[in-house]
């Protein structure tokens, strides 16, 4: 037998191991949004997990509320983020009460 008489074989058989890998289907768990309870803590969910996920925002360094505020406000600015402009100070409030740092 020579390479010219099994490349067919050969091709086909990487082929068919193509194919049935392209078959095998994963998903990603679902993210279970792990936000302290509080006012304003529905806004949060409602506005930054558009882009976000609970992760990113729970993990962030504790910001100031003035830092939370200049956070905000460049997603909703620079970045495009649809939070209603009434909404940016509730938003602010619960990040800066759960998640952010006391200025002394």
């Amino acid at each position: 037998m020579n390479l010219r008489s099994i490349a067919p074989l050969l091709v086909s058989l990487v082929t068919a191991g193509f194919i049935a890998n392209a078959a095998d289907e994963w998903a990603l768990p679902p993210e279970k949004p792990q936000f302290k309870a509080g006012a304003g803590s529905d806004l949060v969910q409602a506005n930054c997990l558009i882009c976000h996920s609970s992760e990113y925002i729970t993990t962030q360094p504790t910001f100031t509320r003035d830092q939370w505020k200049a956070s905000v406000t460049k997603m909703q600015q620079k970045f495009g983020a649809p939070i209603p402009a009434e909404h940016v100070d509730r938003v602010v409030d619960y990040l800066a009460t759960n998640y952010g740092k006391t200025v002394r």
